[in-house]
């Protein structure tokens, strides 16, 4: 079963009003496409985690940058709050990074995801989810030991790195112009 995440689109049951662009960049080491989300105005601010550690990935003044990179089996988030600090980075392991036939571009989830933390912590999310759709053949085996081998990859390519995410960050946020200073 395909998921489709579209970027630079978002849930209207949590956010109200966003301003948001998607760009395709062809820089060496950057091939892909990129998308700048500024949230307006949200419904109410989304908080994720355990109580009592719980962080917000969406408030007013939010925004995210996503970048969807060609040949490549993840997409990675930034989460910046309303001060520009980073909240997060959040990587989806895909399926596959796509355009589709009206040229927006996309990425297929394969459930498995991990965030990095502003302290260095990397949490992995969903393993589960990745196992009960191999269960129910929504996954193939050669899906789900690529999934695992895409996010081992990351981690041991510290890609899901603060440095290496940092001048991504730096490379990707010109794009947008005026939206960052």
């Amino acid at each position: 079963m395909e998921r489709p995440k579209y970027l630079g689109r978002y849930d209207k049951d949590l956010i109200k009003s966003i301003v948001s662009r998607t760009v395709r960049t062809d820089e060496i080491g950057i091939a892909g496409h990129v998308a700048y989300v500024q949230i307006r105005e949200v419904h109410y601010p989304y908080m994720v985690g355990e109580k009592g550690s719980e962080i917000c990935i969406a408030d007013n003044g939010y925004s995210e940058l996503t970048f969807l990179p060609d040949n490549e089996n993840w997409q990675v988030t930034t989460i910046y709050d309303n001060h520009n600090e980073i909240v997060e980075w959040y990587f989806d392991i895909t399926r596959k990074n796509s355009v589709d036939e009206k040229g927006n571009p996309y990425c297929d989830d394969l459930y498995l995801d991990a965030a990095l933390m502003p302290d260095g912590r990397i949490l992995v999310f969903d393993e589960d989810e990745l196992k009960n759709a191999y269960g129910d053949g929504s996954v193939s085996q050669q899906e789900f030991d690529m999934a695992q081998k895409v996010l081992k990859k990351l981690i041991d390519e510290k890609i899901i790195g603060k440095a290496y995410l940092s001048e991504l960050c730096s490379r990707l946020l010109p794009l947008f112009g005026e939206h960052f200073s």
